[in-house]
């Protein structure tokens, strides 16, 4: 089984995303509303949505949203929550390299670290296939993803979380150079001494070789940052935003 089709289960959705705050969630909806320039009349799709909070927080302000991702744990969290809510989100399970859609939107994103889960450099490549298809002409994507050049000049290799109710996470991150990929262990271990072992292995790409992505897939890049807030990226920074748009 690979990873993702595990990983995203009841272990993540109560401690991975835990010490993300409601302040983060709401500067990131203000930085993809700006980018992909949406307005209330704009169709825009969450790939990967994962628990729902850019959806959700989208959905909030009025933007007609579609959520899409594998995890049915975290889909019924945030389908659940919609609805309590009382907002008009569809969230869809499916495989990101199978996206069903054609022209059909004004922008699209993808963030947290949603990208380069595959082995494979042509099922990567296939989601930025797939994402143009679905973007109509001049449809902008949204992509947030580490910046390999700015995390590797301050490598760490294991870190450490104790979080409210006294788990403790252990996190392991292995850089395999030829393969360029990084294999993230995790150990969580709670007050009883309860144990779950899970992990993940990421597909890291430079920005070049994202430029070369981006083109193939018939997406120009438009801009590139370090922050939400549009600064410019430097190669010290760990985190790198992509605004590309369709041809």
């Amino acid at each position: 089984m690979a990873w993702y089709e595990n990983f995203f289960d009841e272990w993540y959705l109560k401690y991975w995303i835990q010490p993300i705050t409601e302040e983060r969630t709401h500067r990131e909806v203000d930085a993809i509303i700006r980018f992909l320039d949406l307005t209330p009349e704009s169709k825009v799709l969450d790939l990967c949505c994962g628990q729902g909070r850019h959806s959700l927080e989208l959905g909030r302000r009025g933007y007609q949203v579609i959520g899409y991702d594998l995890s049915e744990t975290l889909l019924d969290h945030s389908r659940t929550v919609a609805q309590e809510e009382n907002l008009n989100i569809e969230f869809i399970s499916g495989d990101m390299r199978e996206l069903p859609y054609r022209d059909e939107f004004d922008g699209i994103f993808n963030f947290y670290t949603a990208f380069g889960y595959f082995e494979k450099d042509e099922e990567n490549q296939q989601v930025l296939d797939v994402v143009s298809k679905a973007l109509k002409t001049n449809g902008k994507f949204l992509l947030d993803y580490p910046c390999l050049e700015g995390r590797m000049t301050n490598w760490k290799t294991q870190e450490y979380f104790e979080y409210d109710d006294g788990t403790i996470m252990l996190h392991e991150m292995l850089h395999d150079v030829f393969e360029q990929t990084i294999k993230n262990n995790v150990l969580y271990i709670t007050k009883d001494n309860d144990r779950h072992r899970t992990g993940f292995t990421l597909r890291h790409y430079y920005g070049r070789e994202l430029q070369q992505c981006f083109d193939k897939a018939g997406m120009n890049i438009l801009e590139h940052y370090s922050t939400m807030d549009g600064a410019p990226l430097t190669n010290r920074d760990i985190r790198i935003l992509i605004l590309g748009q369709k041809r």
